[in-house]
């Protein structure tokens, strides 16, 4: 289940920085948090900021009162205002609502992990798959992270993963090998593809890839994959397959 919420400026750069890992909530609107799950995710929107940041529900745990929510969860990552346990029971109370909501529903801390931000979801992917590229031998007869690729999901997870040659032909491409973690983890419908070489250009995956992704899930054909990240170019894998044979 996707949630979409609005959150200001301040919680919103919080939970980017990592800061603030818990979203305090009760119920003044529409929204019903007794009904989130973990692993749902939550779409955060900042108007002024014109930004939207994917986060993926970790644990939810009700509460009666803020005090007893505060007590138990801390005070560290569940506001952004203050590290002052009496300052935030104050701040909490004053949001618009939320006093007169609190004593009828008392209060939920959703326990956040932050994915990634939509309007920089390309250079996100970009970066992590830097981060795990790092050629290198392995042994005298493989070598590894000669090119890289971020992936991510329909579910809003990112895996990464490196190319791995062998010396008798039994490696795989960076893009089959975060596929396998993907599948791993019980996922296998793909939003996008980013790709690079040793030198950090862009790469579209090989024909033996392609005809994986689309194996993996029909709907993959409407994966995006990114040709040039400063014009953030892309194709979807449809038309690098065209008339697929199944």
């Amino acid at each position: 289940m996707k949630y979409n919420l609005n959150l200001n400026e301040r919680a919103f750069r919080a939970i980017i920085n990592k800061t603030k890992r818990v979203e305090i909530r009760t119920i003044t609107g529409n929204t019903d948090y007794s009904k989130m799950n973990k692993d749902d995710i939550i779409i955060f929107k900042n108007d002024e900021l014109d930004e939207k940041i994917v986060c993926k529900i970790i644990e939810i745990n009700h509460y009666k009162t803020v005090e007893e929510l505060l007590m138990l969860e801390g005070t560290r990552y569940t506001t952004s205002s203050t590290n002052d346990y009496e300052e935030a029971i104050i701040n909490i109370n004053k949001l618009n609502g939320y006093a007169d909501a609190i004593k009828i529903y008392g209060l939920y801390a959703i326990h956040i992990e932050y994915l990634y931000n939509e309007n920089h979801i390309w250079s996100e992917l970009l970066d992590k798959a830097k981060k795990v590229q790092n050629p290198r031998k392995v042994s005298d007869s493989i070598e590894a992270g000669g090119v890289a690729a971020a992936i991510l999901s329909s579910n809003g997870n990112i895996y990464t993963g490196v190319c791995i040659d062998t010396a008798c032909s039994i490696g795989m491409c960076a893009e089959r090998n975060a596929l396998s973690t993907m599948i791993t983890n019980g996922e296998n419908q793909i939003e996008k593809v980013v790709c690079i070489g040793s030198k950090g250009n862009i790469m579209l995956p090989c024909g033996v890839c392609r005809e994986f992704m689309m194996q993996l899930n029909k709907e993959n054909k409407n994966a995006e994959i990114l040709l040039d990240f400063e014009k953030e170019d892309t194709i979807i894998l449809d038309k690098l397959l065209p008339n697929w044979w199944n």
